[in-house]
């Protein structure tokens, strides 16, 4: 919270006790965000003070190269560990005591962004790089432009994008239908050229819609030696 005296936050709180006004009109009235009347309500409940809290361990301010060092080993150890989990282990290895945030500007000072890419986990086992290799020996004499590629992808009409921008202390709304739409099946075929056909059906794609798919609307499309 911003470092507001004790005493402009007496008076927040005390009209608050005083009664009849919501937490977004003492936000208006005073002129602060409705944020800082919520935690501020709450550090009431917990603690019994409306006081600023005094921190007790200054955090420094940077960190050296050694100790950066550390920071990315963590991060290689477990590429998934979450900024609370970095900050614990940093702990643990150096004694000192870092923020979330400070952990958050450290990673993104040495360029390490948050992502991931999933994999299936069979594809590293014996049978699985077997099958492979077979695969490649197959399609090996194959001219690269003659390679078909086929895939087949799912989404529902109900789709929305989850966030949205507002001012602080206001919400951002939006609409979504009430029930569940549809769900559509997209099929494409993609080749060095790029892509040859796609279709999209209401519903999921079976072994009927798949062998339709091709003889009706990829094959008319295919030349010879594809």
């Amino acid at each position: 919270m911003k470092e507001y005296s004790l005493d402009f936050r007496q008076k927040i709180f005390d009209t608050y006790l005083s009664g009849g006004i919501s937490q977004r009109q003492l936000a208006k009235r005073f002129g602060v965000s409705l944020s800082f009347v919520e935690k501020l309500l709450k550090q009431y409940r917990e603690t019994e003070s409306v006081a600023p809290k005094v921190r007790t361990k200054q955090t420094p301010l940077k960190l050296n190269f050694e100790q950066l060092n550390i920071i990315q080993e963590i991060v290689e150890a477990k590429n998934d560990a979450t900024l609370s989990e970095i900050r614990s282990q940093f702990q643990e290895k150096t004694g000192i005591t870092i923020g979330i945030s400070t952990v958050d500007r450290m990673l993104r000072r040495m360029k390490i962004s948050l992502k991931k890419t999933l994999y299936a986990s069979e594809k590293e086992t014996e049978i699985v790089q077997s099958l492979r290799l077979q695969f490649w020996l197959k399609i090996h004499g194959i001219p690269a432009q003659n390679l078909i590629f086929i895939d087949e992808a799912g989404a529902n009409l109900s789709l929305i994008r989850h966030s949205a921008r507002a001012k602080k202390g206001k919400r951002a709304r939006g609409e979504r239908p009430q029930k569940r739409c549809k769900n559509v099946s997209i099929i494409g075929a993609l080749a060095l050229k790029g892509v040859i056909s796609q279709y999209s059906i209401l519903g999921a794609t079976d072994g009927l819609t798949f062998v339709a798919y091709v003889s009706q609307k990829l094959v008319p499309h295919l030349w010879k030696g594809a």
